[in-house]
């Protein structure tokens, strides 16, 4: 019978270059993901790391009966890729799988490798865990998951004698936690509650042709799906999420530089604002305006036209975290004002929930209004939520990328990152954008309302349309153009207005 020092997880599992790269980040950060690429042995990587665990802290701390999580998203997903592989690939002189009413699935070491469990457990309701403690966790699939199960999941990391507990993910890139797993691991932008921690997150990319036991045809399988897929699943990209709606958005042709930016935007083009209202989620703003742009001015950001082209451009983002800022309403509207500057604001679009009576004695859109009005900014207007508004809105914005119409300056980030990163609602309306509790969700959301408000709309307020024409008189044929154009509208207004009193 062999004993503890005996024991060489090498020798049995005969890990890849790649996972015994995962295997020493896991020595040096209590947080790492194991993830990218199809195909790169994830699942195999998390049993065996469950199990170096526990010989490991056994080894190291002498304490008996250390338990260990790995976790699946649903019971079948846990059979399959681990209970039934487990059965088959660990020896029976280290331990056994064992199943009890009370306490489901384990596999247990013998008491001379210290007697420690895997917990194989399923992830349907992570609340079940509340009183659970673990002295490692595996998470397999983890993009899968929301952030709050990760969070609720990392609160049971805790075991007697044991000084620092690790959590371990694998995944594919995609799934409806793949913004917050790509923020953490990928991107480096943590929460607030996070920020003490971010040197402890460690990733190591999973790709297929550092397994050797992947054959040519299946390699050849993940190079022939969509494109989307492909530069996931083959590639491990996580710049594509499955499932993306926007396909046709390419960064780098969506972007402008705020330098590039500046001089083409004229005094005279209509300015908006869009806003999306959260007190314990985020806040998110950004200034839009359009305008027809000459050929030589649209050289500069690469653009060749014949003709002046309208174009619409996002060019200022601002994000606001009241809750963890320790600000209300009236701050933030302070704070709109001094960023909008000299812009003259025609419009504000604002989500209908700031409208809602809240805890205090006036609403947030009250609160916010209150301020704006007195800074020269228009005061807000609860955005389009009428039944099909989210569907039409998609698609319009859709149809602005799709035309070339629509650019965001690089001075709006969290715009460029969100909009690419939107998925839609495969087991709901198809046609519709997934809802998740991230801060991309709200951009989105917020991009929508001002876009199709302000250029969407069935009606538009007669004072854009009048500034709208006058412009477009004053470009076309000078001063005298746009003084006739504007005469001749405000009688047509007249006309109308003593039309309705008249037939009204």
């Amino acid at each position: 019978m062999p004993s503890l020092e005996d024991v060489r997880l090498s020798e049995l599992m005969k890990p890849t270059d790649r996972q015994r790269q995962a295997f020493r980040a896991t020595d040096t950060h209590r947080f790492t993901l194991y993830g990218g690429a199809g195909g790169g042995g994830k699942s195999y990587f998390l049993r065996w790391w469950c199990l170096r665990q526990l010989l490991k802290l056994y080894a190291e701390t002498g304490t008996y009966g250390i338990r260990v999580g790995l976790f699946s998203m649903d019971y079948p997903t846990l059979t399959d890729r681990q209970i039934s592989r487990i059965n088959i690939e660990f020896p029976e002189w280290l331990g056994s799988l064992r199943k009890t009413q009370s306490d489901g699935f384990n596999f247990q070491l013998l008491p001379e490798f210290g007697g420690g469990t895997i917990a194989l457990r399923n992830l349907d309701q992570p609340s079940k865990y509340r009183s659970a403690e673990f002295a490692a966790i595996a998470v397999e699939e983890l993009t899968e998951n929301s952030k709050d199960t990760f969070d609720d999941l990392r609160f049971r990391l805790r075991w007697p004698g044991v000084d620092r507990p690790c959590f371990v993910g694998a995944t594919n890139p995609g799934g409806v936690g793949h913004h917050w797993v790509k923020d953490f691991w990928i991107d480096k932008k943590f929460p607030k509650e996070l920020q003490p921690f971010r040197e402890e997150f460690a990733y190591v990319p999973a790709m297929v042709l550092d397994n050797p036991h992947i054959t040519t045809d299946y390699y050849q399988d993940l190079l022939s799906l969509p494109d989307a897929k492909r530069r996931a699943l083959a590639e491990g990209d996580w710049s594509i999420p499955e499932g993306q709606y926007f396909t046709n958005f390419e960064r780098h042709e969506r972007r402008i530089h705020p330098a590039v930016l500046a001089p083409i935007i004229k005094p005279w083009w209509p300015k908006w604002m869009s806003m999306d209202w959260g007190f314990k989620h985020a806040t998110s703003v950004h200034w839009h305006t359009t305008g027809d742009v000459s050929p030589e001015e649209a050289l500069t950001f690469g653009r060749v036209i014949s003709t002046p082209k309208k174009f619409v451009y996002t060019y200022r983002e601002h994000i606001a975290l009241l809750s963890q800022d320790g600000t209300d309403e009236e701050d933030l509207g302070r704070r709109l004002v001094k960023l909008s500057g000299s812009d003259k604001v025609s419009r504000f679009f604002l989500s209908s929930d700031a409208f809602g009576k809240k805890s205090s004695q006036h609403t947030p859109a009250e609160m916010i209004g209150s301020v704006v009005r007195g800074g020269g900014l228009s005061l807000p207007e609860m955005a389009d939520m009428t039944p099909g508004s989210r569907v039409v809105g998609w698609r319009f914005m859709y149809q602005l990328i799709q035309n070339d119409q629509w650019l965001i300056s690089e001075a709006c980030p969290e715009a460029l990152n969100a909009v690419p990163a939107l998925q839609y609602d495969k087991d709901g309306n198809i046609e519709d954008i997934l809802k998740t509790d991230h801060l991309y969700d709200d951009i989105g959301d917020e991009l929508r309302y001002g876009l199709q408000g302000m250029l969407n709309s069935a009606a538009k307020p007669f004072s854009f349309q009048l500034q709208e024409k006058v412009t477009q008189a004053f470009q076309s044929g000078g001063a005298t153009a746009a003084h006739m154009t504007h005469l001749k509208m405000m009688d047509q207004r007249k006309k109308k207005e003593r039309f309705g009193r008249q037939y009204f």
